[in-house]
């Protein structure tokens, strides 16, 4: 048996054990006070518990707490219910049993007082109370134990949790054989309906977010691909048409338009629409944009033959009526595209490699009225006959 030196240093408390029916407060505390390595060896009493059978487990029962002292030194006293034996009932002026407790020490008492709140407890009693264990078992699920060296009275308030060391607890299955815990547990493991309501609405809403986040990514996919698809097969031909479109040249399609699917390399998209021409193939429609039109960039005509010809920019005849060529002559025509053209100065006169021979080797006005004058617009170059150099178109 230890001593009872070692008994007064060590051991000799009055703890006080609080929680609500069912938060584990007898379960957890009959098992320690059992086999718990500090109570072995040492004489053991307790007040009933329902369904304990004290003498299989080498424990005296008693009756009532209030003839501790009568009890060897170094006994351990488990008192279920202590409100029972030790309550406000009492009366403001503790007895003098009550009052011993203030001396459990020199002896060497453990005592082990359970009850469902430190207030049930006399005040006497509860001021010597050291420590302070508490149980509960948040919406009857998983338990936990806060403990301090002083007794909180309201062991639930936060204040009180925060200066409190708390640990989960769980009860030894065992003992519940050694005692009955209850007749019939009506208490279900279930959150209450707030958290319940509250949890509800958050996964619903994460639900709809991750679905919606998801929709929207699938979206934006799916839009990228055709884009990033035409940006593959149409890098070279933007390029071209970028570098090679003059000023006031939009080729962009107009607004409302589709853009045309991308060519597919069959028989068909490689036959040309125009015999002779390969590159007039559907495939190659997205390289063969137009990027400038035919204009009316030269003239000359002939009073012996009653000839009168046109030229385009690139010096390609152009079909022409005879009277509106000799007007082109004569009156010349305003050039609506001037300004765009990279601020050309209003000549576009027809290189001499690309006019034909003839009008290249008589390059001389007809008229003096015909010359060429910058204000008329588009630039027409008259060339005479060749045949006659005497012969000119009279006004």
């Amino acid at each position: 048996m230890p001593s009872l030196h070692l008994l007064r240093r060590v051991l000799a408390v009055l703890k006080l054990v609080t929680g609500s029916p069912g938060d584990g407060k007898t379960s957890n505390e009959l098992w320690d006070f059992l086999y718990a390595p500090q109570y072995q060896g040492r004489p053991k009493f307790c007040t009933p518990v329902n369904g304990f059978d004290p003498a299989a487990h080498g424990v005296t029962a008693i009756e009532h707490i209030s003839g501790w002292e009568e009890l060897p030194d170094g006994s351990v006293i488990f008192c279920d219910e202590v409100q029972d034996y030790c309550g406000t009932n009492l009366g403001k002026e503790a007895p003098p049993w009550v009052q011993q407790l203030a001396r459990h020490r020199h002896r060497g008492f453990d005592f082990i007082f359970t009850t469902q709140s430190p207030m049930f407890l006399h005040t006497f009693a509860r001021k010597l109370a050291k420590p302070h264990v508490h149980y509960i078992r948040p919406w009857n699920m998983k338990g936990y134990q806060y403990s301090w060296d002083t007794v909180q009275n309201d062991p639930n308030a936060k204040s009180s949790k925060a200066m409190g060391t708390r640990k989960s607890v769980a009860p030894n299955p065992d003992v519940f054989k050694l005692y009955t815990s209850t007749v019939l547990d009506t208490h279900k493991a279930r959150p209450p309906w707030k958290i319940i309501i509250a949890f509800s609405v958050f996964a619903l809403i994460a639900i709809v977010g991750i679905g919606l986040g998801t929709y929207r990514v699938s979206q934006i996919t799916k839009e990228a691909e055709p884009a990033a698809i035409a940006a593959q097969h149409t890098p070279a031909a933007s390029q071209v048409q970028s570098q090679s479109r003059p000023a006031g040249i939009v080729g962009n399609p107009l607004p409302g338009t589709d853009q045309p699917p991308p060519p597919r390399w069959t028989k068909e998209s490689q036959t040309p629409v125009i015999p002779g021409m390969p590159h007039s193939a559907p495939v190659y429609d997205e390289l063969t944009a137009p990027t400038d039109f035919p204009r009316v960039a030269a003239c000359m005509a002939s009073q012996e033959r009653n000839t009168c010809n046109c030229y385009t920019q690139q010096a390609t005849p152009l079909d022409i009526p005879l009277g509106a060529c000799q007007v082109f002559v004569r009156y010349g025509s305003f050039d609506p595209w001037l300004t765009g053209r990279h601020g050309q100065q209003g000549t576009l006169a027809v290189s001499q490699s690309s006019v034909p021979a003839q009008a290249v080797q008589a390059s001389m006005p007809i008229d003096a009225s015909q010359t060429p004058h910058p204000s008329r617009g588009a630039q027409f170059t008259v060339v005479e006959d060749s045949s006659r150099m005497s012969n000119s178109l009279k006004p």
